[in-house]
């Protein structure tokens, strides 16, 4: 069994700061059951052929500037007879989704497939979270 904590630290997309995956396990699955809820995200689901780590951080720098209580974002993996659906959502110092209206805060994507480098960040797990602050 992995360690509570998971320190891989790593440069982000270029002009942001560094950002580390590692973050205790339990909140990370204490974050994806409040995505059972069925509520949804805000914003209109967004279609790629490759989604890439890069659009990841930059949908997420772009938020946290509009939103600075943001802390982290989740980004938690399905497979679907569609693609791959990845929802990205918010979380705040709390480890709470941050609720936009009746939903959350953040999008659904549905990809083809992941670029190399997202692909190595979820590594076997299906679901990251990535400390923004």
């Amino acid at each position: 069994m992995k360690s509570d904590y998971e320190p891989d630290f790593f440069k982000a997309a270029e002009g942001l700061k560094d950002f580390v995956k590692g973050i205790a396990k339990g909140s990370v699955y204490g974050i994806m059951d409040s995505l059972k809820d069925n509520k949804s995200v805000t914003e209109p689901v967004s279609t790629y052929d490759v989604f890439t780590y890069v659009q990841a951080l930059e949908y997420a720098a772009d938020k946290k500037l509009k939103y600075p209580n943001i802390q982290s974002t989740m980004l938690k993996l399905d497979p679907s007879p569609r693609g791959l659906v990845i929802t990205q959502v918010f979380v705040d110092s709390a480890a709470e989704i941050l609720p936009k209206g009746k939903g959350y805060l953040g999008r659904k994507v549905i990809a083809k497939e992941l670029d190399e480098e997202l692909k190595d960040t979820f590594g076997s797990e299906v679901s990251i979270v990535i400390n923004l602050s």
